[in-house]
């Protein structure tokens, strides 16, 4: 019988096969390309956001380089406040710190409350 090749490995055994998933779930999130510690916020909504908040990149992704982007549900009030706010995707390191500055935005005033998807990118 071969042995299992990851079993063979000491970094990788039985105790360590954690480390491997942990550091393949880490490079898939990196995205390269622009290296500037600025965020871009890019709503893709109907209605227009007139004040937005950037989230503050969390400590611990800009150790670890990451990149990446979330994707957030926003309940809009008619007066254009956020009702509510929730991550339907992303990084976990992001999406705490994008939900929490979305509900801080202020949107164009409407007829009706509205439900928008915005779109929060994040880059070491």
């Amino acid at each position: 019988m071969k042995p299992d090749p990851i079993e063979s490995r000491p970094l990788l055994g039985a105790g360590g096969r954690w480390i491997a998933v942990a550091m393949i779930a880490f490079l898939t999130t990196l995205i390269p390309g622009n290296l500037s510690l600025a965020q871009q916020a890019q709503p893709e909504t109907r209605r227009k956001a007139v004040q937005k908040i950037e989230p503050g990149y969390p400590a611990m992704a800009k150790t670890l380089k990451l990149s990446g982007t979330v994707k957030v549900a926003v309940k809009i009030a008619p007066n254009g406040k956020v009702v509510s706010a929730e991550a339907l995707g992303g990084h976990p390191l992001f999406t705490q710190v994008a939900v929490d500055a979305v509900r801080l935005w202020r949107f164009e005033a409407a007829g009706q409350q509205t439900e928008e998807v915005v779109f929060i990118n994040f880059q070491p």
